[in-house]
Formats: C-alpha cells, sequence, structure tokens
C-alpha cells in the first residue's frame, strides 16, 4: 500500500514568517562592547569608559562605525516560488492468526519527506578549505591565538601592512595575506572584535544574519512493526514492537544545530525524536474476586473440588456486588533514548571559542561541535555534580581549529526508559440505566529514577549537552589532573532532569 500526502497550495506560503523582519521589525545584534551607552559610537574610543574603548579594532584595521549609526540589520528571506512539502508514506504487512486467542501482525512501514523547510543563514562566510587550514589535526584553537601583539613588537610582516598577524600555538604565522587571516578574526570576534559584520567575506555586506527559509530538506523513515493480542478468559493482552529509523537533514525549521548552512548533508543525522527501539505491553484482567470467599472456605475446610456439584453461596448479595467487578490494568514501556546533539562552546579553560570555524554565523552557542578521540577512560563520578554521569566526556577533544568539529549532529542518546503504569478499577451498576466507575491509578509505580541529558520538547532549557571546558595533553573534556578540571562541579553529560516520578491519582466516572 503506498499513499502520497500534499498540502493544498495557497497564495500566502511562509509570508507569515516576515512580520518580525525589517522594515516592519527593525533587529540587530552588538556582540561587544557589552554598554548600551556605546551603541550608535555614543562613547566609542572615549578612554574614561573602558568597556567602549576599542584600540583592538584599531590594530585589526576596523573603523569605528559613524557617530549615530546602528549595528547591521537582520532579515529574513522566504522564496519568490512557493515549493510544497509533500510526503510519500508506504507499507507492508501480514496477520496471522494462531490460534482462537492469539492473532499476531508483521509489518513494514517507510515513510519519505521531500521540500521540508529549513531555516539557512546565509550572510556567513563559507568555510576555510583544509588545505588552507594553519592548524594540525587536534591542534585547538586558543585564547593565546586571539592574542594581539602590542605595537612595537618585532614580528615577521611586510612593511605597510598596518595590521598585527595572528600567530597560533605553532608558531605558525598568519598575515593578513593569509586566507586563514580573515576566519582567525571572526573566530576571535568576542571579546577581540566590537563589529564582525565589517568584516570582509561575508556575501552580504552591510546586513547581519540573513535567515533563509528554503524548502530544501529531506527526510526519512524506515520500520518493522510487529503486534500480538491474546485474549482468553479474563486476561486480555497487547503487545507491541517497533525498530525503526528517522534521518532527517532538520527536523524543526529553526533546528538550532544547523553550522553549516552551504552543506545540508552535513547536517542529516537521526532526526531529534528518533526512537530505535519502542516496546508496549498493555493488559486487562479481570480479578475473579467474587468466587475467592467460596474458595478460601474451600480451602480451609479442605473439601475436595467439585465442580459439577452446586456451591452454596456463602456471601451475601452485598459482598457480591463489592467484590464482583474488579479489573487490573497497566501498561509497560521500554523504549531508547532520544538523541541529541553535543555542542562546542567557549572554553573556560582559554582553549576553543564558541565560532570555531570563524564564519561568524551569528548562530549563538550553537555553531560548532567538538572533535570526537575514541578510547579515552570515562571520569569517575563527582559529589559537586547534580546527579550520575551518564556517558563518557572524555572522548570528546577540542575541536581543530577554523573546523566545525567532527562530532556532528546527534551525536549521542538519552538515556534508555523503562516504565510501569498500572490501575486498578471497579465497576458499581446503579440501576439498569447508569454505572460508577472507581479508578485508582499509580504512574510510573516503581518510582524508577529515569535520567535524560537533553529535553527535546524544551531545548531553550538544556545546557548539560554543551562542553566549556577542554584540558589535559589532548584537551579532552573529561580531564581531571594537575592545574586543570573539567570534571568536579560540571554539569556536562550529567542529568538535566528526569521523567514523571511516581504519581498516584483517584477518579471516579459516572455513567448515565
Amino acid at each position: 500500500m503506498a499513499s502520497f500526502l500534499s498540502t493544498a497550495p495557497v497564495t500566502r506560503a511562509n509570508t507569515g514568517s516576515l512580520e518580525a523582519s525589517a522594515p516592519l521589525v527593525l533587529s540587530m545584534t552588538q556582540l561587544l562592547p557589552a554598554n548600551y551607552a556605546c551603541i550608535g559610537n555614543i562613547g566609542y574610543g572615549n578612554p574614561t569608559n573602558p568597556e567602549c574603548a576599542s584600540p583592538l579594532g584599531a590594530f585589526l584595521g576596523i573603523a569605528p562605525p559613524p557617530a549615530g549609526s546602528a549595528f547591521p540589520l537582520d532579515v529574513t528571506s522566504i522564496p519568490t516560488r512557493a515549493v510544497w512539502p509533500y510526503a510519500q508514506q508506504w507499507s507492508f504487512g501480514i496477520q496471522r492468526e494462531l490460534s482462537r486467542a492469539l492473532v499476531i501482525n508483521l509489518a513494514y512501514v517507510g515513510s519519505k519527506g521531500t521540500h521540508l523547510t529549513i531555516e539557512r543563514q546565509l550572510n556567513q562566510l563559507k568555510p576555510l578549505p583544509a588545505n588552507e587550514n594553519p592548524f594540525g589535526p587536534n591542534e585547538p584553537l586558543t585564547i593565546a591565538d586571539c592574542t594581539i601583539s602590542q605595537p612595537g613588537v618585532a614580528v615577521n610582516v611586510a612593511p605597510g601592512d598596518g595590521v598585527t598577524p595572528f600567530l597560533p600555538q605553532d608558531g605558525t604565522l598568519v598575515t593578513p595575506q593569509n586566507p586563514a587571516y580573515m576566519y582567525l578574526q571572526a573566530a576571535c570576534t568576542n571579546p577581540n572584535i566590537p563589529n564582525v559584520n565589517s568584516l570582509p567575506g561575508r556575501p552580504y555586506p552591510g546586513l547581519g544574519r540573513v535567515l533563509s527559509l528554503q524548502n530544501v530538506a529531506n527526510s526519512s523513515y524506515h520500520a518493522l512493526q510487529a503486534t500480538m493480542r491474546h485474549s482468553s478468559g479474563p486476561l486480555t493482552l497487547g503487545i507491541s514492537y517497533s525498530y525503526s529509523h528517522s534521518l532527517d537533514d532538520a527536523s524543526d525549521r529553526s533546528d538550532p544545530v544547523l553550522v553549516n548552512s552551504y552543506d545540508l548533508r552535513e547536517n542529516r543525522a537521526s532526526s531529534n525524536f528518533d526512537e530505535r527501539h519502542l516496546l508496549n505491553i498493555s493488559y486487562l484482567y479481570r480479578l475473579p474476586l467474587k468466587d475467592f470467599p467460596r474458595r478460601f472456605m474451600d480451602w480451609a475446610n479442605e473439601r475436595p473440588k467439585d465442580t459439577t456439584a452446586p456451591q452454596a453461596n456463602c456471601c451475601s448479595a452485598l459482598a457480591d456486588k463489592i467484590l464482583d467487578g474488579w479489573e487490573l490494568s497497566g501498561v509497560t514501556l521500554a523504549q531508547s533514548g532520544t538523541p541529541f546533539t553535543v555542542i562546542n562552546s567557549a572554553g573556560n579553560t582559554g582553549v576553543s571559542v564558541t565560532d570555531n570555524a570563524g564564519v561568524s554565523s551569528g548562530l549563538g552557542i550553537a555553531a560548532s561541535y567538538p572533535d570526537v578521540m575514541r578510547g579515552l577512560q570515562a571520569p569517575f563520578n563527582n559529589s559537586k555534580s547534580f546527579g550520575p554521569l551518564i556517558g563518557n566526556p572524555s572522548q570528546f577533544v577540542a575541536p581543530r581549529g577554523l573546523t566545525f568539529g567532527d562530532a556532528g549532529r546527534n551525536f549521542l542518546d538519552n538515556p534508555g526508559r523503562v516504565n510501569f503504569d498500572v490501575a486498578l478499577l471497579k465497576h458499581f451498576k446503579i440501576r439498569e440505566s447508569g454505572e460508577l466507575e472507581f479508578r485508582a491509578e499509580a504512574l510510573n509505580v516503581f518510582n524508577h529514577t529515569e535520567f535524560r541529558i537533553y529535553d527535546p520538547d524544551n531545548p531553550g532549557s538544556s545546557g548539560n549537552n554543551i562542553i566549556s571546558c577542554y584540558a589535559g595533553p589532548v584537551y579532552s573534556a573529561g580531564f581531571k589532573g594537575s592545574g586543570a578540571d573539567c570534571v568536579t562541579g560540571a554539569s556536562f553529560l550529567h542529568p538535566l532532569d528526569a521523567h514523571r516520578p511516581r504519581t498516584i491519582q483517584f477518579g471516579l466516572k459516572l455513567g448515565f
């Protein structure tokens, strides 16, 4: 079976996204200095206001903005010609009745999304080619590389350059004639360059971010699904299991980890909502409490069981009403954790910077990934961090300078989850036309703590997937030793929160 889904065309595709853009809304970003008095050149270079004094800008050949001017605007663009997203779905399944009480289903389910919407930042620099990168493997960009030499220091620069060169840690001289120089300027923007928008090389000079909505993303989903249903006497049992994988270029049009807007294939990975394994077990059992008093008396009197002889009614009609109609139901869930991205941030040990590739994307904290080095031992837990350590931070090392890092999008998974919900029900007959249902429910009945590092439903509050410390011989995020400690008190790969604790609730339902 195959089916095709599409959205009916309308004439205002994505035009609502322009409501928060120029000229209706003027949005601009000033990274440095962090002082409102400096916006519009008020107090720029005033020695009595150190936050507005910018001698580094002069060293780098960046002229201050004209008096009264504002920083470049961010703008949003939409396609001039609508390209409509669509989805294709297909499935194949078989069903077999093994007995009168047991039915199984096996199915393959697939889908593909085409021309999905994604938001790209088109005013970032194109990445530096690898053969022009002055940094070698496992050689990170450090704050020392961003330190500008003082005037009068002898450096090997051609006369008349007027700009002090960068000196990466291995002694490589990066002059303004070197292609990497512009990227080092962008990477070292905060706190050394007051206005990154004035750097050369941006596709749209004079503008800030150019957020372009484009229908160029794709997705795919493949799943093996199996179900079983058993119904016999007082027991109804259902089991479902799926082994699936969802892949896409972006799970949402504003996916915050599209670090390289010029290469969507680099961003293709497991979807933010991907769950590889998903098992559900549901059951409903009608409790035989009505027969319990008689069976107990038979056992107590040691009478042989005689199913042919009529049984005496040992209990009153009231007892029958109280004990009859009880049901025990529940749902057991076992599932894989959803994936999340490990993000590189400005190291508090002076190693690495947020915009590590130096492309001036303006994406804030999600601008690069770490590098991955397998085989490094995980550190021990410590009492100064919240919750246990979930994962190995040592495998993440500072990314090579002027690269995006090789960990990639959605590199790790949240911990898996096992949960038991149980309910006890009782039906009371009220005359002929009414029924009263009593429910006692226990959610997560065993109070099993189920941590998560990243909450896909609320990504803005998640910070435990962000690295801010590298140290040691290989610049690892899990180093703890002489002179540096990236583990004690750190939140990286520790729980952000946990799923629902044990919850007990009661309810009454009247039907008439």
